[in-house]
């Protein structure tokens, strides 16, 4: 059975079919899991040839590619065709510079400039959505809804959301030259690369003492940051809590089940299916508040977002206000390779504490409030969602 201290890792897709925010210098979210060698689980399907038929067929495929393909071969790609020949987009195989981007992640900081980039819905381009206090980017004067033309002089018109965001990567101190459509007009910036620490959590008092707090992720040490946030709202007298979890891609599931904990005393935070089919309870056992909880979520609402949120719900210690979440309910681990490869694999499904899958389907909230202007998140002003729940909170509605 699985533990709250489960080293499991929920991540997210980088899908590029679907509106996800990425950070700029490299994609956002998908956390790395914890690494393990290739013997440290025993696999539980059988495949469809023996291992030793499977590798001598490899290793023919590499040989005839290598000698007869007429372009030279480039073996880190078909390596990634074996894993993506699975059809599950959140099984795959990392180089090692794409792992160590992940590792990066895990600390809390990058290198880029300091804003949440995603495919435009107005244009053909990728737009800017969010720019971090603090950051290079707020400092060049880049703002929500610039849409960027160029990178470096080449044009960034119809490139995907990766290429752009490994376009203005690079190493901290070196400067980034970006073209910027803003109201029609063409504008240019030129941006320092520079280590950035995430603004993981956020808070705030709205209204008539309705503490809000907003977390863009489930990374690394963000539960203890949760629960100092906590006290200190609670220690200005707050009569209710907007927890914001919309755009939050997930991350580690243990940071989760102890976010869980200050609202659950006791209780089934989600189920987890075994590749053999068993279905295991996941447990969480903490506190409880007195005041009355909303949960914010949307679309890009995802992974272990989608655990906290439905646990929440499921467990009457709040209401969920928004739209429909994402949809990914399958968790997954990291495994080292030789040369610094690593692969991760999807290796359970979860589901509700009630039992619900999420896979493909999201969580329904308990009041649908459709999504504002992404140029207005986490502010009040013109945000529908972030009112509706302040006034759900003001009100003393529960579950």
């Amino acid at each position: 059975m699985p533990s709250r201290r489960s080293s499991l890792v929920i991540l997210v897709a980088a899908l590029l079919v679907v509106v996800l925010a990425f950070w700029a210098g490299f994609v956002a979210y998908p956390f790395l899991a914890p690494r393990l060698t290739a013997s440290s689980r025993p696999s539980s399907v059988q495949t469809t040839l023996d291992r030793d038929t499977y590798l001598k067929l490899s290793g023919e495929v590499y040989d005839t590619l290598s000698l007869q393909y007429y372009q030279r071969v480039d073996a880190g790609k078909l390596l990634k065709g074996q894993v993506a020949g699975l059809g599950d987009p959140y099984t795959e195989l990392f180089t090692p510079a794409e792992a160590a981007d992940f590792r990066e992640q895990l600390s809390g900081e990058y290198v880029g400039i300091g804003v949440v980039i995603t495919p435009s819905k107005k244009a053909e381009a990728i737009e800017i959505v969010r720019v971090f206090a603090g950051t290079p980017a707020e400092e060049a004067g880049l703002k929500p809804g610039d849409l960027i033309d160029s990178i470096d002089g080449t044009t960034a018109r119809g490139l995907e959301l990766d290429a752009v965001s490994t376009r203005v990567k690079g190493k901290a101190g070196t400067s980034v030259r970006l073209k910027i459509e803003r109201a029609g007009i063409l504008v240019d910036y030129t941006v320092v690369r520079r280590h950035v620490e995430l603004p993981v959590i956020e808070s705030r008092i709205i209204g008539t003492k309705v503490g809000y707090v907003s977390v863009s992720s489930f990374s690394s040490g963000v539960a203890v940051k949760f629960a100092r946030t906590l006290h200190a709202l609670e220690d200005q007298k707050i009569t209710g809590l907007v927890i914001d979890i919309r755009d939050n891609g997930g991350g580690y599931l243990n940071e989760c089940l102890d976010m869980l904990s200050n609202f659950i005393p006791q209780g089934t935070a989600l189920w987890t299916k075994e590749a053999g089919g068993q279905v295991n309870p996941v447990t969480v056992n903490g506190g409880s508040v007195s005041f009355p909880i909303v949960v914010l979520v949307n679309g890009n609402s995802a992974s272990a977002s989608e655990i906290f949120s439905a646990a929440m719900q499921e467990n009457k210690a709040a209401l969920v206000v928004g739209t429909t979440t994402f949809g990914k309910g399958v968790i997954q681990r990291s495994w080292d390779l030789s040369e610094g490869y690593e692969l991760k694999v999807t290796v359970e499904e979860y589901y509700t504490p009630n039992k619900n899958a999420i896979q493909k389907k999201g969580l329904i909230p308990n009041i649908v409030v459709a999504d504002p202007a992404p140029a207005l998140f986490g502010t009040l002003p013109g945000d529908g969602q972030l009112a509706r729940a302040v006034q759900i909170v003001e009100e003393g509605e529960r579950p």
